[in-house]
């Protein structure tokens, strides 16, 4: 009987036996399978990320020849991207960004490639500023890529003004000098939103004159005549005040000097030719002294916002 019962245990472990290397057996294979699949999608991703297109940002051009105002800085911006979240350029003035414009609706795109076609036409005074524009981009990743455009401008007539202080250092008539002392003495400021002001030094400060506008008019088919400046001031006279201007008819320039001439009708002298000359902005004084500068300013009968409109405008 114990024979009988050992033989059929024997038989049980040779059959466990067996079917434990058949097991392993099948588990290899299969185990090769679960690695295999395990591992396509990291194959897929790795191909995937060979495949996708990297950002890519260029200018066609970093600076502008140097431009006068009116005319037009240009540049083309090429992107290659899988996507773009955000597109904008700045306007930067003096290093510092000022305008911002959203452009993102203006790009130009074929498949992965974006274009952007930029053009700015100079304005009025933007050459007395360094002047430029940074173009930024945002990816699908939230990656920012920032290109720039430097505008090179060239100084016109009119900055000119504005960028210095400026003296009458000579005046002639029929051969005469007749540069007044208080005349030397003044100098005068330009500022770009059309008021002036002058310093008449301490000696000469008075209060009978209010200076309130500039007026500036290129006139290059007017004979040797480049431009027109037109000086705007309130004249006291009695209790009230009177509008007053000059016309001087600018025929030579520089940034240095000028040559222009005035009439004074109510003496009867024309064309009297008077030295412009500049000299860098420093120390200054409105009327000459701050008494002088409040007391004018305060007088409503002074006032340079009853200045006749019309004379804002110079018709020749």
């Amino acid at each position: 009987m114990f024979k009988h019962m050992h033989i059929i245990i024997t038989n049980q472990l040779t059959i466990y036996q067996n079917l434990a290397v058949m097991k392993r057996k099948m588990n290899f294979p299969l185990l090769l399978v679960c690695i295999t699949l395990f591992c396509i999608p990291f194959a897929i991703s790795s191909c995937n990320d060979e495949d996708e297109v990297k950002t890519n940002a260029t200018i066609s051009t970093s600076s502008t020849p140097v431009l006068a105002v009116g005319e037009s800085a240009t540049a083309t911006i090429n992107i290659v991207a899988e996507g773009i979240k955000s597109f904008k350029y700045y306007k930067v003035v003096d290093e510092v960004r000022a305008v911002e414009y959203d452009a993102i609706n203006n790009l130009v795109k074929e498949g992965n490639k974006y274009t952007y076609s930029f053009s700015y036409t100079v304005q009025e005074f933007d050459d007395l500023h360094t002047l430029g524009f940074e173009f930024e981009i945002v990816d699908k990743a939230n990656v920012s890529y920032v290109l720039g455009l430097v505008v090179n401008t060239e100084l016109s007539l009119k900055s000119s003004f504005v960028k210095f202080d400026w003296k009458v250092t000579a005046s002639e008539w029929l051969g005469m000098d007749v540069l007044a002392p208080h005349d030397a003495a003044y100098i005068y400021r330009f500022h770009e939103d059309g008021t002036y002001e002058v310093d008449m030094t301490p000696e000469y400060a008075d209060n009978l004159h209010h200076f309130c506008y500039w007026v500036f008019k290129e006139t290059p088919d007017n004979g040797d005549t480049l431009a027109v400046i037109r000086l705007v001031r309130k004249l006291r006279s009695g209790e009230t005040a009177v509008d007053e201007y000059y016309d001087y008819r600018i025929v030579n320039a520089t940034q240095a000097e000028m040559t222009m001439y005035w009439d004074i009708p109510v003496f009867g002298m024309f064309n009297i030719a008077n030295t412009f000359t500049s000299q860098p902005k420093g120390a200054f004084q409105p009327y000459g002294t701050p008494e002088m500068a409040s007391e004018v300013g305060n007088d409503p009968v002074m006032s340079c916002s009853t200045v006749d409109p019309a004379l804002l405008t110079i018709q020749k």
